[in-house]
């Protein structure tokens, strides 16, 4: 066997048993969404999500709020001002591309901005809570650029009134 065709086998080989080990997630092809019950944060505990508060979405590497996303939040601010008794979390996510500290990072940026967002539109502060996920909650768990496009987001999750600590 030839050094190049003995490369290429070993290559395969590492490659069947990394996939074969218990932590691999197979790709989807992209768009497709693996997405079971939410795990959350434990400082989110009584916080769930509800079909009514829409999500905003993020270029690449990036944390502003785009215009249609804009307009997103408008919507939910008027939610937000017609239900004043509830509390929101803002979680922020990213994609898988980037190191782990870097995407945790601007998973937070991601939430502050949304949350900034709120404030700046007449929610008070203290009604919003902000926690960055990074890459550790995906919405998509496949690869490409759909898959990926979903992982970079904010999403809401509110905490009724009943369900308040005093």
């Amino acid at each position: 066997m030839r050094p190049k065709n003995l490369l290429t086998s070993l290559t395969v080989v590492t490659c069947l048993a990394f996939a074969a080990s218990p932590g691999w997630t197979a790709p989807m092809h992209p768009g497709a969404s693996t997405s079971g019950p939410r795990e959350t944060a434990p400082e989110l505990d009584g916080f769930e999500p509800i079909p009514w508060l829409a999500g905003v979405h993020f270029d690449f590497d990036k944390s502003n709020i785009r215009p249609a996303d804009a307009r997103i939040l408008d919507r939910d601010v008027k939610w937000l001002k017609a239900n004043s008794d509830v509390k929101v979390a803002i979680d922020g996510g990213a994609d898988q591309r980037g190191s782990m500290t870097y995407n945790q990072k601007l998973s937070e940026r991601r939430a502050r901005a949304v949350r900034d967002y709120l404030v700046a539109r007449g929610i008070a502060a203290d009604r919003i809570v902000e926690v960055g996920y990074g890459e550790k909650v995906p919405a998509c768990r496949g690869v490409g650029g759909a898959c990926w496009q979903k992982n970079r987001r904010a999403d809401f999750l509110v905490k009724s009134p009943d369900k308040q600590s005093p």
